[in-house]
């Protein structure tokens, strides 16, 4: 975030996909985005980054993630998408 130089950025150390917390948590998840929001207002130095002090609170795998992914998809009756990088690039 500090090499794209947004106006006023907001990170949480939370897997990716996951900006707010996780699905169904709605108190931390409003919780996140007042926080951001109130930075928005209150930021006086352009670029500097709002670590929030938030934490995920269990230890993050590529195969927990794909499950949580697949999982919501489920809940949420989505069709499942395959992707494959284009070739050639």
């Amino acid at each position: 975030m500090a090499q794209v130089r947004s106006p006023r950025p907001v990170f949480v150390n939370f897997p990716l996909g996951h900006p707010c917390g996780k699905p169904h948590d709605k108190e931390l998840q409003r919780s996140i985005l007042k926080d951001a929001l109130q930075y928005l207002v209150s930021a006086t130095e352009p670029g500097k980054v709002l670590d929030l002090p938030y934490e995920w609170g269990e230890p993050f795998t590529f195969e927990g993630y794909f499950e949580g992914v697949e999982e919501m998809i489920k809940e949420e009756g989505w069709p499942m998408q395959d992707w494959e990088p284009r070739k050639g690039h």
